[in-house]
């Protein structure tokens, strides 16, 4: 519990500016997250969610190191997880919401 303590007092003896930096770095983290990260801040081993999946767990360990997969993939896998897979294009004037793609397999 001390450690609790002893945190919140580092946060308050920091500027204004240093604590929106840390925020801003907590926020950038959150963004990036891999997919394995994801699915331990759920508090999901690959075992659990392999099975809510129906595949083998070496198949799901594969499918969370690929650096390309089908958004059909991601989408599933997402949704396993209790989210929703949302794809936008960001361009200088705005951004797209990417619709339909839940149909391409």
């Amino acid at each position: 519990m001390s450690g609790h303590h002893s945190f919140n007092k580092l946060k308050n003896s920091m500027s204004a500016e240093s604590q929106k930096q840390v925020q801003k770095k907590l926020t950038k983290l959150r963004q990036e997250m891999a997919l394995a990260e994801v699915r331990k801040a759920m508090s999901l081993t690959q075992e659990d969610l392999a099975g809510m999946l129906h595949i083998k767990q070496a198949a799901l360990a594969r499918l969370e190191n690929r650096t390309d997969m089908y958004i059909s993939s991601l989408r599933k896998y997402i949704i396993a997880l209790g989210g929703e897979l949302d794809i936008v294009a960001r361009f200088p004037d705005g951004e797209v919401h990417i619709q339909k793609l839940n149909d391409l397999h």
